[in-house]
């Protein structure tokens, strides 16, 4: 469709719905701007709410995914809403002042494909990750929990998920794959010459500390403990298993402790300057390692300036992410074209679909605000657009989306919705 066709339909308001995103990432923006713009368990619900209350019908459904990588909105809504939607979203967050350059929006195939680029781990970081495929379907169970994922975005988050399979199945991106675990493992080695006789305390129990605490064990490290906002009992394999300390029992903890993994979901720094200040009196100056790898950090950065004390954060994984890059690339070459070939294959199908559903939902919002005498004249007319202009009784610009089907189709819908 050309400029020209797109300003008509904007001008005069026509609009179909679309999937679309926004967001802000690892090649957009440094850590210190990405842990401003956080949806997780913290406000999820709030997000929902206010997406709810300010958009209304505009938006179909959406949900969101925060990773250490990155923060995107996805969205099936009216055409031409994702800026709106973004800048509402980030003076809702207070993050105004990142927006202009820190910023991406896609409409349309290109939104899928960067879906399905980011489920599959082909936009990571680190690139051809492992969590990034069960953080993203994480982030669609929750929202589609809360009802504000269904519809036609289900549909195409469901198609994004069984690409991104495809894409790991079937290339090698995932083979000797890198993870954040195995990330935070190489720097252990590099610190420490002995990890195995090392004593690690994990900070949350998510499905990052998880699979830190498997990949850990599974390397010989077998003295692994984990603090939480609430106790829990993590069953991490036949041969692992964690209770989880309380919070407040954090400084205790940590006095016993070679290195702390911290992956929490927190607004601010559960670990200060101060506080380590205190852990190391207590150890004698024995050194620590702190891996953070909250976003938003979970440690003050100060505590860099501590000797004996070594921080490192998503940042500075950065600098082990290079092993096996060369092969990997190649694999992200394969999966991108295969990710380009499987969505073009979806999307007659998904457009025919999404028309038709476009054209019900207007149709079902039309007959409602018309009398019932007229439905019957209208499902047997011969030119049942013509005759719902009659029916309204003014003129509307919604009947104009009609005109892309046929009248026996407008028909059997309209009998379709009066029987329901």
């Amino acid at each position: 469709m050309d400029e020209h066709e797109l300003n008509k339909r904007a001008n005069k308001k026509i609009f179909f719905m679309e999937l679309q995103l926004f967001g802000i990432n690892h090649k957009t923006a440094k850590l210190s701007d990405r842990e401003m713009f956080i949806i997780n368990d913290s406000n999820q619900e709030d997000f929902i709410n206010f997406i709810n209350k300010t958009f209304g019908k505009k938006i179909e459904s959406c949900f969101a995914l925060s990773t250490c990588n990155r923060t995107e909105v996805y969205l099936y809504a009216d055409e031409f809403i994702a800026k709106e939607v973004m800048l509402k979203t980030a003076e809702f967050m207070g993050t105004e002042d990142l927006l202009q350059e820190r910023f991406y929006i896609f409409q349309g195939l290109k939104a899928k494909q960067h879906m399905c680029s980011v489920a599959s781990g082909l936009d990571s970081q680190i690139l051809g990750e492992q969590e990034i495929f069960g953080q993203f379907k994480q982030a669609a169970q929750f929202f589609t929990h809360t009802n504000a994922l269904n519809g036609n975005l289900k549909f195409l988050t469901d198609e994004v998920i069984s690409v991104a399979k495809a894409v790991r199945t079937d290339t090698n991106i995932g083979l000797n794959p890198l993870s954040v675990s195995g990330l935070s493992y190489k720097i252990v080695r590099e610190i420490f010459e002995e990890p195995e006789s090392q004593r690690v305390l994990l900070i949350g129990a998510g499905q990052m500390a998880q699979g830190i605490a498997e990949h850990f064990h599974n390397k010989g490290i077998k003295d692994i403990s984990a603090v939480n906002r609430t106790r829990k009992n993590l069953i991490i394999n036949q041969n692992l298993s964690l209770e989880t300390h309380p919070l407040s029992k954090l400084q205790y903890h940590l006095q016993q402790t070679d290195i702390l993994i911290s992956s929490i979901a927190s607004l601010l720094p559960l670990v200060g300057k101060g506080l380590i200040e205190n852990v190391l009196r207590v150890r004698k100056n024995r050194p620590i390692l702190l891996i953070d790898l909250g976003v938003p950090r979970n440690i003050e950065y100060q505590v860099k300036e501590l000797e004996n004390a070594y921080l490192f954060t998503m940042e500075d994984i950065e600098m082990v992410t290079q092993e096996n890059l060369e092969e990997r690339s190649f694999e992200a070459k394969r999966g991108h074209q295969m990710i380009l070939a499987m969505i073009n294959g979806q999307d007659s199908q998904l457009e025919e679909r999404r028309v038709r559903n476009d054209i019900y939902q207007l149709l079902k919002e039309i007959i409602l605000e018309i009398d019932a005498e007229f439905l019957e004249e209208i499902v047997n007319s011969s030119d049942p657009k013509e005759t719902l202009k009659f029916a309204l009784q003014h003129p509307d610009e919604r009947l104009e989306r009609l005109s892309t089907i046929s009248p026996n189709v407008l028909s059997s819908m309209i009998k379709e919705i009066k029987s329901a």
